[in-house]
């Protein structure tokens, strides 16, 4: 369970992992010990969490990434309530992956990045993955032509898959960032690494897992009102309309 700030609500199962440079009071775990990047958070966000786990969990035969605020949710009960991490274990031993309910979008997810993001990032991912990875190159441009995704970084897998997942991500991330300056554009749009990797993901699932392999969970939101984080889950668990991302500053 990642998180960047103190919190009171840690549900049951859950090892909360402290992001950032914020104080960890708590003394929760932290992703600036041992091999890490936690001096990139502001660049990266959730990915440093991820990036510890990867070089420094030598034990878990499985991992799983949620958010202080986005848990995966438990279908069988119609109110909204968040999976316990005995059903969660149960599943995997089932399926290769666990993700969120895919977004459906109302524009294709380059179309997207490109116009909310940078296109001048999105054209240098294009040629590291043609250069490193050139049997991946097809599935970027199908998941960019798309109109769909598995957002947030969450997911459930082995470490294993992860440890893998983990390699290639950033290994393109790292080159991406040799060649990219941040220091222009605003303090979310610095979080480049962090939006980049939510396509990514999408990449590495379509070229690695068989749909039959994977399981969608719908999101469980939580909020400080729990008549709100009911509602906010349901409406989308059962919201079938496509998403429309509303325009932000690219600066």
């Amino acid at each position: 369970m990642i998180t960047h700030k103190m919190v009171s609500f840690i549900p049951k199962g859950r090892v909360p992992i402290f992001v950032g440079n914020g104080n960890n009071n708590k003394k929760f775990l932290g992703d600036n010990t041992g091999d890490n990047i936690s001096n990139k958070n502001k660049n990266y966000s959730e990915l440093t969490a991820m990036y510890w786990i990867w070089k420094n969990d030598r034990t878990s035969e499985y991992v799983s990434v949620e958010h202080y605020r986005r848990f995966f949710m438990d279908p069988s009960h119609f109110i909204p309530k968040i999976i316990s991490n005995k059903k969660i274990s149960r599943l995997i031993k089932n399926y290769k992956i666990i993700v969120p309910q895919k977004q459906k979008w109302a524009v294709t997810i380059g179309y997207h990045y490109k116009n909310n993001h940078s296109t001048k990032d999105y054209n240098n991912v294009f040629n590291i993955i043609k250069d490193l990875y050139p049997d991946y190159i097809n599935d970027f441009e199908k998941i960019m032509k798309g109109n769909s995704l598995y957002a947030f970084n969450m997911v459930v897998m082995s470490k294993k898959m992860f440890d893998n997942y983990c390699n290639w991500l950033f290994t393109i991330l790292f080159k991406l960032e040799q060649i990219t300056d941040l220091s222009k554009r605003n303090a979310y749009q610095q979080r480049a690494y962090g939006f980049m990797s939510e396509r990514l993901f999408n990449v590495w699932i379509l070229h690695n897992i068989d749909h039959k392999d994977i399981i969608e969970l719908p999101v469980y939101y939580l909020t400080n009102n729990k008549l709100k984080t009911i509602l906010k889950s349901l409406k989308a668990r059962i919201n079938k309309k496509p998403y429309f991302p509303k325009k932000v500053q690219k600066v």
